[in-house]
């Protein structure tokens, strides 16, 4: 028999079902640890939908967030992945099944009074082709990963580029020391002048805790440059399973001379592979396009790259466009992501 449950963050059965994936399959981003802390920042309430046949299971985490709409007193809501990838995985590939599974979450977003779905698919999975209903799955941006399996001399040589090389040496040189760190509030205050520079939207700032979630989490790792006791650059790591992702990251403007992200990154590299992870996910760039100078950087790493792709999906048109309409006549303009309506 096939049936379906939804799990909250709190429920330890949903470790148990992440667990039952191949390892291959299985990374922080589906974690209910990692969802709670999509609560805390995003507000809403963190679920995964577990689809579950005899022989295969197929897990769906998302935020659920209600919607300032109401009809004959019923809630309505959204769901979103948390900040980072996700999408759905199922434990073993089966076309059939994937239907079943599709179906089945489609017929309980309609119970649920779910208007609209925005996905943010895994690069390293390549799970965007799971969903096929009455979805638009759009192509966002190219990522970077490193290959941990092979040799870090060969990472070095091959990977890594010349010029890339050159200035981690330089780094090296200039007395420049990358350490695993437990102080966070030296991280937030690195990180969000970094933010304030680039002029980030508030989505990126997180508060205090959020860093909380992490220091209690031995998934995560915190590195940082130093040079003279002073602190340069410092970035945030995730581990899990056979993957190593780059997930924070700041440093001070007055060190950028020196470099210190080069030599952050490689002694990363180097702490990845110690720890056994297979890939190592740098993400992308700010934008899209391939001269991106973030994306640029991280290619300096590794020209190794991903297709990371977003899903977009309306499950209640009429009520959609309700939202959408009320929400450009508010703002006087056009409304150009999915779910405008809730700035």
């Amino acid at each position: 028999m096939a049936g379906w449950m939804i799990l909250k963050s709190n429920d330890r059965l949903w470790d148990k079902y992440i667990s039952e994936l191949p390892k291959e399959k299985q990374d922080i981003y589906y974690t209910r640890q990692y969802c709670k802390m999509g609560e805390l920042t995003e507000g809403g309430e963190a679920q995964l939908f577990v689809y579950e046949t005899k022989d295969n299971v197929a897990l769906y985490p998302y935020i659920r967030h209600i919607v300032d709409y109401k009809k004959d007193n019923s809630r309505f809501y959204d769901i979103e992945t948390a900040y980072g990838y996700g999408g759905p995985v199922i434990k073993s590939d089966d076309c059939i099944f994937e239907r079943a599974f599709e179906t089945a979450f489609l017929e309980y977003c309609q119970q649920e009074n779910i208007i609209a779905e925005f996905i943010r698919f895994h690069p390293l999975l390549g799970n965007e082709k799971i969903f096929k209903e009455k979805i638009q799955i759009l192509h966002n941006r190219m990522t970077v990963s490193i290959d941990l399996e092979k040799h870090i001399d060969e990472i070095w040589m091959h990977d890594i580029s010349t010029q890339n090389r050159n200035t981690i040496r330089k780094c090296m040189k200039s007395g420049l020391e990358v350490e695993i760190s437990k102080d966070y509030d030296e991280f937030l205050e690195i990180y969000n002048q970094t933010m304030r520079k680039v002029r980030a939207r508030d989505f990126y700032f997180f508060e205090k805790k959020y860093y909380d979630e992490i220091i209690n989490n031995s998934n995560f790792v915190l590195l940082r440059v130093r040079k003279n006791a002073e602190t340069l650059a410092a970035a945030i790591f995730m581990k899990y399973g056979d993957y190593f992702h780059y997930h924070l990251s700041g440093s001070r403007k007055e060190y950028l001379n020196f470099a210190p992200n080069n030599i952050l990154l490689w002694e990363a590299i180097k702490y990845a592979k110690r720890e056994g992870c297979k890939e190592m996910h740098l993400g992308g760039g700010l934008t899209d396009s391939p001269e991106d100078s973030l994306f640029r950087f991280k290619k300096k790493f590794s020209s190794n790259c991903k297709h990371f792709y977003i899903g977009k999906r309306v499950h209640d048109q009429k009520i959609y466009e309700k939202l959408i309409k009320r929400w450009e006549n508010e703002h006087g303009v056009k409304a150009k992501m999915l779910l405008q309506y809730r700035q």
